[in-house]
């Protein structure tokens, strides 16, 4: 009954050399046997088939989803990183703007784009769509105020370019300012009191510049009674620059000009000190500008652009920023006042022969 182990087929191999006699015997157990296992090794190959296809779709889709999570986080760096650079493109057109509606008041360009207020840059938190908005309106703004400037020849500066106090009058990294144009309170007394300059805290012996062409209408200390209402400002130079305009600096510790001598601008005129009434090494800096019909204290920052404005729109409506008469009068330290013609021709003087500091 059913298979046995009864000889299916039998192969025999007879060496012609005179060995052994060999045999391959196939029984029905054994063909049993092999047909099992071709039937197992079957079923396997079928199942292993069967399910190649789903485990394959897994382990490339694994590597798809971490390939598409890696590009997204890098287009997100990317993305921020650019969008850090709008906003810093956008911070630096806003200072240009500003900057070129100081320059383009000062220099009484016929086209009055300077009055226009200018938004505030973008922040973090403002929509891509807002940034891109304001860029592309900055630049419009920007290239109307360069026009401005390149025709500012039709307008009506106070005094030739060269003259004009643009300059720094300290290295910009070396000055802290400590207070602006405008009221402030007196570290003296504790009242609110005018300010009609700016106050830059300095290393003492930090160089004093000259912030324009012009000549040195006073060099030195105060010395006469009509004139103590300048001692708070201990050694002081002035420079006239021509229409009215002049520049005052003091509290400087050495006086590296004389009375008369032509300056242009970047030309040292003095060191910072603490000369007169200043607690710390500072340099006050003062500019006079024709304002109503004279000459009077203005936000220096105003023409020399180096300097910070406070509220830019509040002083191009008035750059006295409505601070009273009360100022120390220049004829009191120059006599006969200020020239309202041209500024005096620059010349540069030769450093060997610079006037020593006065003690």
């Amino acid at each position: 009954m059913g298979l046995n182990d009864g000889t299916l087929w039998e192969v025999q191999w007879h060496p012609g050399g005179g060995g052994s006699l060999r045999r391959l015997v196939l029984t029905r157990r054994s063909l049993r046997r092999v047909l099992i296992g071709l039937g197992f090794i079957g079923l396997l190959v079928v199942v292993v088939m069967s399910a190649l296809p789903v485990g394959l779709k897994g382990f490339l889709t694994s590597f798809t989803v971490d390939a598409a999570k890696r590009e997204n986080r890098a287009l997100t760096v990317q993305g921020e990183s650019l969008r850090e650079q709008a906003l810093t493109a956008a911070a630096r057109a806003y200072d240009l703007i500003q900057r070129g509606r100081r320059t383009a008041w000062a220099l009484g360009t016929s086209s009055k784009s300077w009055q226009e207020a200018c938004p505030p840059p973008p922040q973090q938190g403002t929509s891509d769509r807002e940034v891109l908005d304001w860029i592309s309106k900055g630049g419009d703004r920007l290239e109307a105020l360069g026009s401005d400037l390149a025709t500012a020849g039709g307008g009506s500066p106070r005094c030739p370019l060269p003259a004009m106090p643009m300059g720094a009058p300290l290295d910009r990294l070396s000055a802290v300012p400590v207070s602006l144009f405008g009221w402030r309170q007196s570290p003296f007394t504790g009242k609110t009191v005018a300010q009609y300059g700016i106050i830059l805290a300095a290393p003492e012996g930090e160089v004093v510049h000259a912030t324009g062409a012009g000549q040195v209408l006073f060099a030195g200390g105060v010395r006469e009674r009509k004139a103590n209402e300048w001692t708070r400002f201990g050694n002081v130079v002035v420079i006239d620059h021509g229409g009215d305009v002049a520049t005052v600096f003091g509290h400087l510790r050495d006086v590296l000009v004389k009375r008369g001598q032509v300056v242009a601008r970047g030309d040292r005129v003095g060191t910072v000190g603490q000369t007169g009434w200043t607690q710390v090494p500072a340099l006050y800096y003062e500019l006079r500008w024709p304002v109503s019909g004279g000459s009077r204290p203005i936000d220096p920052g105003m023409v020399t652009i180096s300097l910070p404005v406070e509220d830019l729109d509040a002083r191009l409506a008035d750059p006295t920023a409505g601070l009273p008469a009360g100022w120390a009068l220049l004829e009191h330290l120059v006599g006969s006042g200020l020239s309202r013609g041209p500024a005096h021709r620059p010349v540069r003087h030769d450093p060997q022969h610079a006037p020593r500091p006065s003690p």
